[in-house]
């Protein structure tokens, strides 16, 4: 039997965040080992590159094809299943993937998938090494009849039998693993390998299921307790792993809770090791635990300075806690935490994240989180909340009680045109709520990219401290950017009356359908092609930092003489201090031009001891007696670092590169050292 497995990205503008497929890899490898012990003999193709799959279903005519289903892809595999059947029509298609979970693996939930996605023959509910099995044992048995095939329930998944019977049969819940260590690992037995050849993002999986149900995660559902690989096997695998990744710098940690195991520690000190060694992972982007501060800490200790630490919020309002059956981290715990993690060294930044728009959350209790993590020093993520298939938020119920309008918006670099036809994926969010206008959302809308940019992602950090040591808080700056922003005729007006058009036309849409009629107008979609159109605060952070710097730099000068002139401050003083930070400020921004080529150092002259005022924790700014040369460098990491990303992510102009490039890096490869 010849199966193919898909995890498909959409690869169109031949750039993107593409991860190794692990988690086929794990439905393969296990199917393999459990097919063979019955005597079915099957030859398993894994793909990632949508292209390169249906070229291959063409040629080679699979017997069965599976395809895992995200909210980045659902189109695309739609596209996919559809060239299945023109080429292939007796072929078995299965889907996977957290869009089916016990909230709506039912009869309405699956008339409604089948229906839209009328080419795919089965779909497996929560985790799918076993359903995937039993599928394949189920279509042997029948000698590959699909009619026959389809006419019955099979355990753990759902059967499409819409065309010929007018029915959906839903499977018996078919439970988890009970030993994860029963699905051979597909870095160790050479599955994956030809990932290592493309600029791939490793992932590694170390346990399984999350012991919370947040209203709005499908993470964990259908799972009763927490699964673990064995120790010795994952440090096996992270150096398998770190021997061979050259073409990425980022490594994944897909578990919903790392830290929540003491043995966590040994685990990213394995990856710092792989980091000494070899130079990979630069940086591993990790979703953290949320009850245990000590093996957090002890976690974070031993990653050193290659993983960020987050405290996940999502909010500090207790009704909103309570709405979305969350439990946090106390207040007290994130402050002790906090210092703990000091002691890893200056570049230490922990993150926290909030989500707009969940239910009970107000304007005043969402600007009071960020006003107080701020005030804690975290680096600040702020996520529109995406109503997901398969959560108890998206039930029907749910919406009912909380939510008034939702939009959709496209998905980031989620779009193509393949076969000759132009596919697009698009996000639900929520627009409006029983406690948050529309006028609110779009208020924040501006106010979390100015965030994002300003604090979080560090290009203008230091400014916002040193208004903050007059009182004078990052929010209230943010606040008033928005205020003269709305007013101003020149060039920071006129990119937020763009920024706010964007919004407006291109991430409000009522329904998908509106969504993709838009894009499939060859002016819109010819600013996607061109890079001209992406997520939104990425696109136009470096809008500003590329292009429009100086106008900025000038407006925030303009705010501090109101600032000055309102709170009776020496106006000459903050104005001339403020001009060295920001002057300080974009010269630390590595400079890379038109050809790509980045500028290996800068010099520059200072009247303030900026460099000494930062490495004081911010105290007194001190001018000095003489002026004093600053040399903006780049490390042998950041060079490094710096080189294999911009190949990874080479595209039409910087401005893609660089949004890509950001996501899931660590933000100070984007500054000069200095001394």
């Amino acid at each position: 039997m010849k199966i193919f497995l898909g995890d498909l990205v959409h690869t169109w503008t031949k750039s993107g965040i593409w991860t190794i497929p692990i988690n086929i890899g794990y439905v393969a490898s296990y199917a393999a080992k459990y097919l063979k012990k019955v005597g079915i003999d099957c030859d398993f193709k894994i793909f990632k590159d949508s292209v390169k799959m249906m070229d291959a279903i063409k040629k080679e005519k699979p017997d069965v094809v599976g395809l895992s289903y995200y909210v980045w892809n659902m189109n695309l595999n739609r596209r996919v299943l559809d060239i299945v059947r023109q080429y292939v029509p007796n072929s078995l298609t299965i889907g996977g993937g957290p869009y089916f979970t016990n909230h709506n693996a039912n009869e309405k939930g699956a008339r409604q998938f089948f229906s839209a996605h009328y080419n795919c023959d089965a779909y497996i509910i929560n985790q799918g090494e076993k359903g995937f099995l039993e599928l394949i044992k189920r279509f042997n048995e029948v000698s590959y009849d699909l009619n026959k095939f389809r006419s019955i329930a099979v355990k753990g998944s759902l059967i499409n039998d819409l065309k010929n019977n007018n029915k959906v049969h839903i499977g018996e819940n078919i439970g988890t693993l009970d030993d994860l260590n029963d699905i051979p690992s597909p870095y160790l037995n050479g599955l994956l390998d030809p990932f290592f050849e493309g600029p791939y993002i490793p992932l590694l999986e170390t346990n399984r299921s999350c012991p919370y149900r947040c209203t709005f995660c499908a993470w964990g559902i259908g799972t009763q307790k927490l699964a673990k690989f064995d120790e010795e096997r994952v440090l096996k695998e992270i150096e398998y792993i770190y021997k061979r990744c050259k073409l990425a710098s980022t490594l994944f940690i897909a578990d919903a809770n790392f830290g929540i195991l003491e043995r966590d520690s040994k685990f990213a000190a394995k990856l710092y090791e792989g980091h000494v060694k070899t130079g990979f992972p630069s940086f591993v982007a990790v979703q953290w635990n949320k009850t245990r501060p000590d093996r957090i800490s002890k976690t974070a200790k031993a990653f050193k300075n290659i993983a960020q630490v987050g405290a996940s919020m999502q909010t500090l309002d207790p009704d909103v806690l309570s709405a979305i059956k969350r439990k946090n981290l106390t207040f007290e715990q994130v402050v002790q935490l906090k210092k703990e993690l000091s002691s890893i060294g200056p570049k230490e930044k922990s993150f926290s994240e909030l989500i707009i728009g969940l239910p009970n959350e107000t304007r005043k209790s969402h600007i009071e989180a960020n006003r107080k993590l701020i005030d804690l020093d975290f680096e600040v993520w702020n996520y529109n909340l995406h109503l997901l298939p398969g959560t108890e938020m998206d039930d029907e119920e749910s919406r009912k009680n909380y939510f008034k309008k939702t939009g959709w918006r496209l998905h980031d670099n989620a779009y193509g045109i393949y076969q000759g036809e132009k596919v697009f994926e698009g996000q639900e969010t929520v627009t409006e709520t029983n406690t948050l206008s529309v006028e609110d959302f779009r208020y924040f809308r501006f106010f979390h990219f100015l965030q994002q940019m300003m604090w979080s992602k560090k290009w203008y950090y230091d400014y916002l401290k040193f208004m903050k040591s007059y009182n004078i808080h990052p929010v209230d700056v943010i606040d008033k950017i928005i205020e003269k922003s709305k007013s101003d005729n020149g060039e920071i007006g006129k990119l937020y009356s763009e920024f706010m058009k964007d919004h407006r036309e291109a991430e409000q849409f009522d329904t998908f359908e509106e969504l993709n009629k838009f894009w499939q107008k060859d002016s819109n979609f010819n600013r996607l092609k061109s890079g001209e159109y992406g997520k939104l605060n990425m696109l136009y952070t470096y809008k500003i930092v590329l292009n429009h710097r100086d106008a900025f730099t000038q407006f925030l000068l303009d705010i501090t003489k109101d600032y000055a002139s309102s709170l009776n401050l020496d106006v000459n003083y903050l104005v001339e201090v403020c001009e060295e930070i920001l002057k300080f400020q974009n010269a630390k921004f590595v400079q890379i031009d038109d050809k790509w080529n980045i500028k290996q150092q800068v010099v520059e002259t200072f009247k303030y001891d900026v460099l000494e005022w930062k490495k004081s924790g911010y105290n007194r700014l001190e001018k000095l007696k003489n002026q004093k040369n600053y040399k903006f460098y780049l490390s042998e990491r950041q060079k490094n670092t710096l080189a294999t990303q911009l190949k990874q992510y080479k595209s039409e102009n910087l401005n893609t590169a660089l949004r890509h490039m950001t996501v899931y890096t660590d933000s100070h490869q984007f500054f000069y050292d200095v001394k």
